[in-house]
């Protein structure tokens, strides 16, 4: 599974975005934008109200009900109160949904994706503490006895782990239900047309200034950031969420190896395999999170089989046997003309 502190820099490191908005905003008197940091990374809102409000107060207030429920930044967090093992603590409504979430999409990618995987993620240098040696395989095979999905009991809010050194960590999925709650937000106010990204996680809805369905670019994987940014493909977002989870930028240096940041909680390493980009088009942004960042654990085909029984549809970028840059799509991936 996908370190969160790389993935989506919740944990507060400055990478970039694998998902650049393409907007066509004209006069801010039809559409409102909010711009600025959070959960360690960038959010861009905007949307049209025929009320011209202003609901930066209200997405400030959603974002630290999120960071109060599931960052690990955050000691006094409901996530954070719960791997300490805090004797009373019950999980809220958003703790709830995520972990319900990430069950769901544990049990279907055969546990690609795990949100007990913390300990591993944290051994390969990859959380908090940083330049650390890598694990041999004995501390890997050790640290897996603290992986599985199913150990961990969940019922009425009440956690129950059984070994108490057992950790849960949402950074893989946290930012996609973000986007759901902000975007659910905007539309009970009767806000129609919007897009809501954070951490280069999007949801759309309605439509541009322009008249058109909002379109995002994707980045085409480069290692070198010296080299810039530069789009692969654009996607036209229709009323759809769009998640992309990428290994190509995100990697430690350990002895003079290299350690892609996307652990696999059945091997407790680093993925090997050539697939180094995966987005995934969803009615809703917490699956699309979810499902990216396993379907990286994966692998292409894989990942393509799943996508096809779930009604999903993704974009892979792959490098083949000669270090070329490939693409592989689902028929029903909406690239823009």
């Amino acid at each position: 599974m996908i370190s969160g502190a790389n993935k989506k820099i919740w944990l507060g490191v400055a990478l970039g975005l694998q998902v650049s908005l393409l907007l066509f905003c004209g006069s801010p008197s039809a559409y409102t934008r909010l711009e600025g940091n959070a959960q360690g990374t960038t959010f861009s809102i905007v949307y049209r109200d025929s009320l011209k409000r202003d609901f930066a107060q209200q997405v400030d207030s959603l974002f630290r009900l999120i960071d109060k429920s599931m960052s690990l930044w955050d000691e006094s967090s409901i996530i954070s109160r719960l791997n300490r093992n805090e004797p009373g603590v019950r999980a809220d409504e958003h703790f709830s949904a995520v972990f319900t979430k990430a069950r769901e999409v544990s049990a279907v990618t055969g546990g690609a994706f795990d949100v007990t995987v913390g300990p591993l993620v944290k051994a390969w240098g990859f959380s908090i503490k940083k330049d650390l040696p890598p694990p041999d395989s004995m501390q890997v095979d050790s640290l897996l006895q603290l992986v599985g999905y199913q150990k961990v009991i969940f019922e009425n809010g009440w956690l129950v782990k059984p070994d108490p050194r057992m950790e849960i960590d949402f950074n893989a999925i946290a930012q996609g239900y973000t986007v759901d709650l902000i975007a659910d937000f905007l539309t009970r106010n009767g806000v129609r047309d919007y897009l809501v990204e954070v951490g280069g996680e999007v949801r759309t809805a309605g439509l541009t200034e322009r008249n058109s369905v909002w379109n995002i670019g994707i980045d085409k994987p480069l290692a070198n950031e010296s080299e810039g940014r530069v789009l692969q493909a654009t996607v036209a977002l229709d009323n759809k969420s769009l998640a992309t989870s990428g290994s190509y930028r995100k990697f430690v240096v350990r002895d003079g190896r290299r350690f892609s940041h996307a652990i696999d909680p059945a091997t407790g390493f680093p993925i090997t395999h050539n697939l180094l980009s995966v987005s995934v088009l969803a009615e809703d942004c917490t699956t699309a999170d979810a499902y990216a960042t396993a379907f990286l654990i994966l692998g292409m085909e894989k990942a393509q089989e799943i996508a096809r029984n779930k009604g999903l549809e993704l974009y892979c970028i792959y490098e083949d046997n000669d270090g070329r840059l490939q693409v592989q799509y689902s028929p029903g991936f909406p690239l823009s003309k």
